[in-house]
């Protein structure tokens, strides 16, 4: 294909909910011209038109996986085509996508092992832009990623320094922006008053979010999985209807803040 404007990089980054646990086949096509995957893994040299599920083989041993244990892929069906639609119709500028997310995955396994990873991801997607003559108007990272904190007790002020910590890593490599997608709950609906107490641990992790998002200008409160309870299909997934509308919503945040 021939881009000839300048295109916008995006890093979709973070953990099971970013890598998309839904059902490509519910999830809307990719406009034409809108958006490509740059897939740093396994087809380094070409672009290719985001379809779903983003990210399918974009799995590097002994860092980013989201494989099963038989070799498969846990990507189903996730929120980057319609983020990459509603930004398109909004802006008009194409989307170059790389994935660096990988389920179950905490801040600390992040901080030592998977941050490098995502961020040789970006690096390998602007050298490949470079060679081949196509501008970058901007570059920003969508993060999802909160559960397994949650999970693990994370305090808010923990959260929210290891959170900073890894995204100055995406800004040394040149991202200009933070587009934050809030966790939603642990699933109580199938749990009882055992999940609500469970679901407590989560609300930390929204509240850190949403703290961090207020004090620290290099992130933005872009979308949240909160109001989607009904839509979880097991105790931390959705339906391909709720990443398709939170992924709208983000898109329609991040095509404000470019305005």
């Amino acid at each position: 294909m021939e881009i000839t404007s300048a295109v916008d990089l995006i890093v979709f980054a973070g953990q099971s909910n970013m890598a998309g646990r839904g059902d490509a086949e519910d999830a809307p096509e990719c406009l034409p011209g809108a958006g490509y995957e740059y897939k740093a893994v396994s087809a380094p040299e070409d672009l290719i038109p985001i379809q779903e599920p983003f990210g399918l083989h974009e799995d590097r041993e002994n860092g980013l996986s989201d494989r099963t244990e038989d070799g498969g892929t846990k990507r189903s069906g996730s929120m980057v085509t319609a983020l990459v639609n509603e930004y398109y119709r909004q802006t008009g500028h194409v989307v170059i996508g790389v994935s660096a997310s990988k389920g179950g995955t905490s801040t600390e396994q992040w901080k030592k092992s998977y941050i490098s990873d995502a961020v040789s991801r970006l690096e390998s997607a602007k050298c490949y832009l470079s060679d081949h003559q196509i501008a970058v108007r901007d570059i920003y990272v969508v993060w999802c990623q909160g559960e397994t904190d949650g999970d693990h007790q994370v305090t808010k002020e923990i959260y929210k320094k290891n959170t900073q910590k890894l995204m100055e890593q995406f800004k040394k490599a040149g991202a200009s922006q933070v587009f934050l997608v809030q966790i939603g709950h642990f699933n109580y609906l199938l749990h009882g008053e055992k999940g609500k107490a469970w679901d407590k641990r989560y609300e930390v992790i929204r509240q850190a979010q949403e703290e961090l998002c207020r004090e620290n200008g290099f992130f933005t409160l872009a979308a949240s999985f909160e109001p989607y309870l009904t839509l979880m299909r097991d105790s931390y997934h959705y339906f391909q209807r709720a990443y398709d509308e939170v992924g709208t919503a983000c898109g329609k945040i991040m095509a404000e803040y470019k305005a």
